[in-house]
């Protein structure tokens, strides 16, 4: 059973959230305001955030790692699943790696909603 195309759907998967993290990265820096589509808990009413500035401060940067890192992993994995050129090793890295930064940028947001909110 030939694996290609399902670790392909899921580093497409991981590209896209990335291009869509750093595009609400840059929305959030244009505009000074926070979107519900940011990869917060549904239920969180952004309306009662206690310093919009602060939560823009503290996640910014995280936000724009979080993205960035998913791009290059997802593409990487998009790049390994096509040419088969990357080698075992540094996929299984890649993805790795997007694991762990998911994790850390999840806990980020944690503790960003307990400071901020």
């Amino acid at each position: 059973m030939d694996m290609t195309p399902m670790y392909a759907l899921m580093d497409a998967m991981i590209l896209a959230c990335g291009v869509y993290v750093v595009y609400l990265y840059l929305d959030m820096m244009k505009t000074g305001a926070i979107k519900s589509s940011m990869l917060l808990p549904q239920n969180l009413n952004i309306k009662k955030c206690k310093d919009v500035q602060g939560f823009i401060r503290f996640t910014g940067g995280k936000q724009l790692a979080f993205g960035v890192i998913s791009i290059i992993c997802g593409a990487a994995g998009l790049f390994q699943d096509f040419t088969q050129k990357l080698g075992t090793v540094p996929y299984v890295i890649a993805i790795t790696a997007f694991f762990v930064v998911a994790i850390w940028y999840a806990m980020q947001i944690k503790k960003a909603i307990r400071l901020f909110w």
